[in-house]
């Protein structure tokens, strides 16, 4: 039986359904495909980016589980979109695809859901990002933003905050759940003992207090009471040097403080080919690492390497779940 996966467009005005067009050709017979989208978008980006690219369509649940391209129509929303002009009615249509799709992974009709990007801005309402949307959708109180390169992962300890607000919000309990949750999660992907490393906040990981106090008062008490626990953890480690050395083998997952610390060296090593993992959600989710690139949008000059990372990255990790649950 092939493994079933869910698209969501994204922003019809951004380079979303450009990039899925693009990556999707290659992966056809990988998986059943089911692409969440408004046949206003999906119709004329089709002419224009892959006119060739069999599909089907299903209003409903679907039912039929060979692989290929399946389109889960999701009604008239009004006509196509401008290209590069996002609105609050182009945020609505992209979070209708996000709800659609979310719900169907609940119902058991997906085994996973790569969503293209969308703004935040758009959407309104106190939309607070995809990550956030499907977790509490789900009824999920924890989760985790987590990045995977080619070499190694990041999980953010905190998300979407000033980054005055991110380090407050910090403490020695929260450290010690996030840490003991990123170890159950990355065993029930299939990561066994996964070796994780936590960054420091301050410079040097404060120099034994000497630039702060933050990494010997709230870092190091959280990861020794890890370490007796028998997880593999070890930190706080100097930012500036840590990054490397996980991309050089030393470790598997880096436990970054803020979101800027975290993705900063993930986007860089890997030039695009990151993928956004969420953890903790009953259905695997992954995202490319990129925005709706509204100013080329358009332009048929999106790459696609992100998305199809993504892809080949859901597929992967839902047969990392099945494998754990084998027993």
């Amino acid at each position: 039986m092939k493994t079933t996966i869910g698209i969501t467009a994204g922003d019809p005005a951004g380079i979303g359904l450009e990039v899925v067009l693009k990556a999707i050709p290659s992966l056809l017979e990988a998986a059943h495909w089911v692409l969440f989208v408004d046949q206003a978008t999906f119709l004329p980006q089709l002419e224009q980016f892959q006119p060739s690219l069999p599909w089907s369509q299903n209003r409903d649940t679907v039912a039929d589980n060979s692989a290929g391209l399946w389109i889960h129509d999701l009604g008239s929303t009004g006509g196509s979109a401008e290209w590069g002009r996002g609105n609050r009615e182009t945020g609505q249509r992209a979070l209708r695809a996000l709800d659609t799709a979310g719900r169907a992974a609940l119902d058991g009709h997906l085994d996973a859901i790569v969503t293209a990007p969308l703004s935040k801005q758009h959407v309104g309402g106190g939309f607070r990002g995809q990550t956030e949307f499907l977790a509490e959708q789900a009824g999920v109180d924890t989760f985790a933003m987590s990045f995977f390169s080619p070499t190694f992962k990041v999980v953010l300890a905190t998300t979407h905050l000033p980054l005055s607000e991110a380090i407050r919000s910090l403490s020695s309990d929260s450290y010690v759940d996030l840490i003991r949750f990123v170890d159950a999660e990355f065993r029930r992907l299939d990561y066994p003992a996964p070796r994780i490393a936590v960054a420091g906040i301050n410079p040097h990981a404060g120099e034994g207090g000497l630039f702060g106090s933050e990494d010997e008062e709230i870092l190091r008490p959280a990861v020794r009471e890890c370490c007796e626990a028998g997880i593999a953890v070890s930190g706080p480690h100097p930012a500036d040097s840590l990054y490397f050395r996980a991309h050089s083998g030393d470790f598997d997952v880096v436990v970054a403080p803020y979101h800027d610390q975290g993705l900063i060296p993930i986007k860089l090593i890997s030039n695009g080919t990151a993928t956004n993992v969420t953890l903790g959600l009953p259905y695997v989710r992954t995202s490319p690492d990129h925005g709706t690139a509204f100013d080329i949008a358009g332009q048929g000059v999106a790459t696609p390497e992100g998305m199809k990372t993504a892809l080949v990255r859901a597929i992967d990790l839902v047969r990392r779940t099945q494998s754990f649950r084998s027993p």
